[in-house]
């Protein structure tokens, strides 16, 4: 039994020197798997940083995320109106206008005097007019001109108004809006010079839908020569006369029930050349004024208000540890 108490001494030295040893604890205390919270915890700043460079790199929804991370952790934090606007904007810029409307219309409640609840106004408008939904806008835009009416954002209002009634193709009433806009307005030359344009160009040499329909009643295929669509107006022309012939030649050779056929077939195809010069007209009518105002649009870029994302408040931090 000597030897076994012998053995036993000497593991229970060597261990007591291992745990001993410097690099043991030294080991021991840097793969602690609990770090503290203020360690681990990201700050204000830190995460308005990362959401800001989210946006710069368009990847809107991860930025979301960072922005919503904030107004949970930082529920007194004095940026936090301009934080839930940039959760709108995120949505405008990722193209859902529908959800981003509804992240303005809250900032515009819950912040109203406060020049991100103002803006987020004008916001809603911009949601409306890419959504196509311009009488909505209209009203909108009517308000916050209204209401603020010394501000730029009346200014914005004002003009965006115009441009909602040019979108609804309201040619004369939208020069008349732009012109109006007095001389105080930073849009004042801006407004005179698309104004200029819509009285300029505003007709697209326009083609009447009505006239179309009769020119090809009367003759099938000049309807369609008449809003500058020639081939479908050789083609009708074409197979209109053969119809005509074979429903002659039919009946000079006493063939009543292919002529009844030829008639019918005719009788189709006549009817659908004068709907097809009629909806030939609108759509060609259509597709110059929208390409004018994309033009236009290209030419007199807009960019409604936004106030800069690094944004902040003033003060001292300081922190203790023990």
């Amino acid at each position: 039994m000597l030897w076994f108490r012998t053995v036993t001494v000497l593991c229970f030295v060597g261990l007591s020197c291992l745990f001993s040893s410097p690099s043991f604890r030294l080991n021991a205390e840097t793969t602690s798997p609990a770090p503290s919270l203020s360690d681990a915890a990201f700050s204000a700043d830190q995460i308005l940083a990362f959401a800001a460079e989210l946006m710069r790199g368009k990847e809107y929804y991860r930025a979301i995320t960072e922005y919503r991370r904030f107004l949970f952790s930082f529920p007194h934090d004095a940026r936090r109106s301009m934080v839930h606007f940039r959760i709108g904007l995120a949505f405008y810029r990722g193209m859902d206008y529908g959800k981003a409307w509804e992240v303005f219309d809250e900032v515009a409640e819950l912040y109203p005097g406060t020049p991100y609840g103002k803006q987020a106004w004008l916001w809603q408008g911009e949601c409306l007019m890419q959504q196509g939904n311009y009488e909505a806008a209209q009203t909108l835009y009517g308000d916050v001109s209204q209401h603020l009416p010394e501000e730029g954002f009346g200014e914005h209002a004002t003009y965006r108004h115009a441009w909602a009634l040019l979108r609804q193709q309201e040619w004369q009433k939208a020069a008349e809006r732009l012109q109006s806009i007095p001389i105080h307005n930073s849009f004042r030359e801006t407004a005179q010079r698309v104004a200029e344009a819509i009285l300029d160009n505003g007709d697209f040499s326009r083609k009447s839908p009505l006239l179309a329909g009769v020119l090809s009643a009367t003759l099938p295929g000049s309807g369609q020569l008449y809003i500058g669509r020639q081939g479908d107006a050789l083609l009708a022309f074409v197979l209109n006369g053969l119809f005509v012939v074979g429903i002659i030649e039919a009946l000079n050779h006493d063939q009543v029930a292919i002529a009844g056929i030829l008639g019918l077939f005719e009788a189709g195809w006549y009817a659908g050349g004068i709907y097809g010069a009629i909806n030939g007209a609108h759509k060609r009518n259509r597709y110059r004024a929208e390409t004018f105002i994309r033009e236009l649009e290209d030419r007199f870029r807009y960019h409604p208000p936004e106030f800069p994302p690094t944004a902040r408040t003033f003060g001292i931090r300081l922190s203790l540890r023990f």
